[in-house]
């Protein structure tokens, strides 16, 4: 903000003064999501506000407490009351209203793509006293693809899919839940995930020999549960796909293999431990696999073939992109987040255009 806040050079001529800065966009609606229930809402309510907004901020209904805390924070740090205003409560009751109403000027939301595309809807129509074009800035999910290649260190590809498939349970918008990998590597690739998935622990999460926690509520460990039925109709169970429930939201980490590209279980977000395996003829069919779906966030490559990475540079869409690594683990200043597609208005979390979406550029011209 030190940067932007005395505006970008502009051309000025004899007799004449040209400005160009920003200004405030107004009053911003922040609406969080439960996962990073501290990161994404602290970052997501501190932008507008650093930017000279007021914000709303609604915080998931499953994690309001963290919000509530993060409120204690800015009020010792002496931000002035009003300035942020939290209103927890369940989006069903208030959400609509607060994307409606004819004061708001900016909406910025993290979650689902059912609930993203909504918004963008709402956001569109013209209230009552309404006089400005409400501005969206939405992150709405993924369903993210490792790219195996067969000339991939298995070992570095084993890794990259573990962690990004089964850190957090799976409840990350850039976790791993698509494998393409190429038929020469294939067998091979599986039957290595599934001895390093065998070896996870899963159980409390404040216990830090535990891999892996719960899935955060009853809802969630339904869907998955469907999701792993799916699966055992579409392809073949390699690990995993059964839950423990008698004290707490436990889904096991859960391998498919042998499943079409573009079967449920490779195309839908299932938001949880489960990661599914398909195949294709060569690196160029692994590309066009990984981007047959209608999300856009993350992806990664491995493979220690330049060209191929140089190729997947170019083809891959997808807004955050990793080679030989992960697909997860964005850091703010390291790596702007933000996807394409149907994952949203690709905001750049974290990156140098970020702040730029919470003002209005404005031009003053002086005649001398």
């Amino acid at each position: 903000m030190l940067r932007l806040k005395d505006g970008k050079p502009v051309e000025s001529r004899p007799g004449e003064f040209n400005q160009y800065d920003y200004l405030p966009i107004g009053v911003s609606v922040v609406i969080s999501p439960w996962n990073f229930a501290l990161a994404i809402m602290a970052g997501t309510t501190v932008a507008p506000v650093v930017t000279g907004n007021t914000v709303l901020l609604k915080p998931s209904s499953n994690t309001p407490v963290v919000s509530y805390k993060f409120m204690e924070v800015l009020e010792e740090a002496g931000l002035p009351k009003g300035v942020v205003n939290w209103i927890p409560g369940s989006s069903a009751d208030i959400g609509d209203f607060l994307v409606e109403h004819k004061d708001v000027e900016l909406i910025s939301f993290t979650g689902s793509k059912r609930v993203g595309t909504d918004i963008m809807q709402w956001a569109a129509q013209i209230q009552d006293g309404q006089y400005h074009m409400k501005r969206v800035i939405a992150e709405m999910g993924g369903k993210d693809t490792i790219v195996v290649d067969d000339e991939a260190n298995l070992d570095t590809a084993t890794d990259a899919i573990i962690h990004s498939a089964f850190g957090f349970s799976g409840q990350k918008c850039s976790a791993c839940s698509r494998v393409i990998a190429v038929e020469g590597i294939y067998d091979e690739l599986v039957k290595r995930v599934a001895a390093r998935t065998e070896q996870l622990t899963v159980g409390d999460a404040s216990d830090y020999h535990n891999f892996m926690g719960p899935v955060i509520d009853q809802k969630s460990l339904d869907k998955i549960k469907d999701y792993i039925e799916i699966g055992k109709e579409e392809g073949r169970l390699v690990i995993g796909g059964h839950t423990e429930e008698t004290v707490g939201n436990f889904v096991h980490p859960t391998v498919f293999a042998d499943l079409a590209h573009d079967s449920r279980v490779m195309q839908e977000e299932i938001f949880g431990p489960l990661v599914g395996f398909a195949k294709a003829q060569d690196f160029d069919q692994a590309i066009e696999f990984a981007n047959a779906t209608e999300y856009g966030l993350t992806g990664a490559v491995i493979s220690n073939n330049r060209m191929k990475l140089e190729q997947a540079r170019r083809d891959f869409k997808v807004g955050n992109l990793y080679f030989n690594r992960g697909c997860t683990g964005a850091v703010v200043g390291y790596q702007p987040f933000g996807g394409f597609k149907m994952s949203g208005t690709d905001s750049k979390a974290g990156g140098p255009d970020y702040l730029v979406l919470h003002m209005q550029g404005r031009t003053v011209s002086e005649h001398l």
